[in-house]
């Protein structure tokens, strides 16, 4: 597999990783420019910016980059002499004397937000959210809702029972949970579910009126046999924008949804 199919597969399997770019030489320098490196979080690399100890310091540097999600060029002074004044490029202790420039392009995965019902509200949402750095997963039991001419714009869609798929999906940590399905019963064995198997997400919405808001938190309570957590739970969903029309109230919720992604919650 050469470097640009594996860059196509990781993308489209939403697998986070980074890509070294050699982009500039100087002197003697073990990569050219052109030479190409990917490297995946879990450290797995393919391709070579050179070997020898660039190669070792450019994972490290990917690495590091995948948590900051930072791209920029870094310049490399590959020597094993002693600096006799200070230098801004990095140093690295190869017999080569020359330099080297390598581009590092990171490429993050997206966050899910896994919307439970596609409904006149989630078709909105979902449209919404095509345009912003999310994937989606269309959760819906009802086959008509689960098609891709009814919902488009999901990434994934998947019908299936309520309660056995939220019985065994697992999202990660960063993953958003939206729950506007077609009946209540099924919106609260949902959230009762997600309690139940204490799953971390930051942000977890439910549609429904103010005194809907009121019977979930008095009832989940006494349904689990504990006090939850529920920092994290927005019923109603969304802010409170004004408008009822389903696009209005889809706009409300990825406002909120936004708002917890980029840590701007009041």
């Amino acid at each position: 597999m050469d470097i640009q199919e594996k860059i196509f597969e990781l993308s489209k399997n939403n697998i986070s990783f980074a890509v070294a770019t050699v982009v500039k030489t100087s002197g003697s320098t073990p990569g050219k420019v052109g030479f190409k490196m990917i490297v995946e979080s879990s450290g797995s690399t393919i391709g070579t910016v050179g070997g020898g100890g660039i190669e070792v310091e450019a994972i490290a540097e990917s690495l590091k980059r995948l948590q900051t999600n930072e791209s920029s060029l870094v310049e490399y002074i590959l020597s094993d002499k002693t600096m006799e004044e200070p230098v801004e490029a990095n140093v690295i202790k190869m017999s080569c004397n020359g330099k080297a420039w390598i581009f590092y392009e990171v490429f993050n995965s997206r966050p899910a937000i896994y919307v439970f019902g596609g409904g006149h509200v989630g078709q909105a949402l979902l449209s919404i959210l095509a345009n912003l750095p999310f994937r989606t997963v269309l959760i819906d039991n009802r086959p008509e809702f689960a098609s891709e001419t009814v919902n488009k714009n999901a990434d994934t869609i998947i019908c299936e029972d309520y309660i056995n798929y939220t019985q065994k999906f697992n999202p990660e940590s960063n993953s958003y949970i939206v729950i506007l399905t077609h009946k209540h019963i099924y919106d609260y064995d949902i959230l009762k579910t997600i309690f139940e198997r204490k799953l971390q997400v930051p942000y977890i919405g439910v549609i429904g009126s103010k005194s809907k808001a009121k019977g979930v938190k008095e009832q989940l309570p006494k349904d689990l046999g504990y006090i939850p957590d529920i920092s994290n739970l927005h019923i109603p969903i969304g802010f409170d924008l004004g408008g009822d029309t389903a696009y209005e109230i889809a706009i409300a919720i990825a406002a909120q949804i936004q708002a917890v992604y980029y840590n701007k919650l009041a």
